[in-house]
C-alpha cells in the first residue's frame, strides 16, 4: 500500500519540491496552505497519514537576530505541536533541522559533535531537535532528524547568498557585490535534499539523525566565479568584508551515516548545479 504523507511547509522553497518528487513515486501527499496547516497554532488537516515531513519554519540566519522570539515560537512550539500530531495518530515523523554545530571542532563534522548554536536560528533548530528526542524517548513517537547544510537551487529567495550572487551576475549590476568573501560552505542542491529525505523515509531509522550535505566546502569568493563563468560575464567582485555576527569560518559535512544507512549519496556537483541556476534565472528572466 502507498504511504500517505502530511508534508508541512509544503508550498516553501524545499517543500514544493519534496511534493513534486513525492507525487512522481505514487506517493498521496497531503500539502495544504497555511490556513489549513498552521504548526505554530497547533491547527492540523483532518487526514490519516503514515508519515509527518516537517518542513515548515523560519530559516533566515539574518532576521532571527532581530526576531528571535517569532523564530522560537514557530520553530520550537511549531514541531512540539507537530510532535503532539504525530503522537495523537502514530504518523511517524522526519524533522528536518538545520545547521545546529556552531563553530567546529573538526571537519569533517559527524553527527555525534557537539551542538554549540550561535545564532538565535541555530538556537530554535536544537530547541526543537530537543523535544523530538523527548518525544521519541519518553512518548514513543517515532521521528528521525536530518540536518541540511546549505541548501541551493531554483525557487529560493534571493536574500540567500547564491541566488543573490545569481541575479547580480545576469542583471544590470556594474558588479557582483557581497558582504565578506571568506566564509566556506557545504551547499547542496534541492534536488539531493529531497531526494535523501526520500530515501529516508524509505529507509526508516527510528531514532536516527542524518548530516544532508555534499561533503565539500567551497568559499563565496569561489562561489562567484563559478557564477561568473557559468554566466559569462567579466563583471568585477567585490567583497565589502564586512563580517557577520558569529560567522563560522569553515563547515563540511559527514555524510556517512546516511550513506551507510540508505545508500543515498549527493549527485549534483557545485559547478553543475549552478549552472543550472544560471541557465533557470535567464530562462526566467530574472
Amino acid at each position: 500500500m502507498t504511504d500517505r504523507v502530511l508534508v508541512t511547509g509544503g508550498r516553501g522553497f524545499v517543500g514544493r519540491r519534496l511534493v513534486q518528487l513525492l507525487r512522481e513515486r505514487g506517493v498521496e501527499v497531503h500539502a495544504p496552505d497555511r490556513g489549513v496547516l498552521d504548526v505554530a497554532a497547533g491547527a492540523f488537516p483532518d487526514v490519516t497519514v503514515d508519515w509527518v515531513i516537517h518542513l515548515a519554519g523560519r530559516t533566515f540566519v539574518p532576521a532571527s537576530w532581530s526576531e528571535p522570539t517569532d523564530f522560537y515560537r514557530i520553530n520550537v512550539l511549531g514541531t512540539v505541536n507537530v510532535l503532539d500530531y504525530c503522537r495523537k495518530t502514530q504518523a511517524r515523523l522526519i524533522h528536518v533541522s538545520g545547521y545546529c554545530y556552531g563553530i567546529p571542532e573538526t571537519l569533517p563534522i559527524p553527527e555525534t559533535a557537539p551542538l554549540k548554536p550561535n545564532n538565535p536560528y541555530a538556537f530554535s533548530k536544537k530547541a526543537a531537535e530537543d523535544a523530538c528526542r523527548f518525544f521519541f524517548e519518553c512518548l514513543q513517537v517515532s521521528v528521525m532528524i536530518v540536518r541540511p547544510f546549505n541548501i541551493y537551487g531554483p525557487g529560493q529567495p534571493v536574500n540567500f547568498l547564491i541566488p543573490h550572487i545569481v541575479e547580480q551576475a545576469i542583471d544590470s549590476s556594474a558588479a557582483i557585490v557581497v558582504e565578506d568573501d571568506t566564509p566556506r560552505r557545504d551547499y547542496v542542491h534541492l534536488d539531493d535534499v529531497v531526494g535523501a529525505i526520500d530515501c529516508i523515509r524509505r529507509n526508516p531509522r527510528p531514532g536516527a539523525v542524518f548530516n544532508i550535505g555534499s561533503g565539500k566546502s567551497y568559499s563565496v569568493a569561489q562561489v562567484a566565479e563559478i557564477v561568473r563563468s557559468a554566466a559569462n560575464v567579466g563583471k568585477p567582485f567585490v567583497s565589502r568584508g564586512n563580517r557577520r555576527v558569529n560567522d563560522i569560518p569553515d563547515v563540511i559535512a559527514d555524510i556517512s551515516a546516511i550513506r551507510d544507512a540508505t545508500g543515498w549519496s549527493p549527485s549534483i556537483t557545485l559547478e553543475d548545479g549552478l549552472r543550472g541556476l544560471v541557465a533557470h534565472a535567464k530562462g526566467r528572466g530574472a
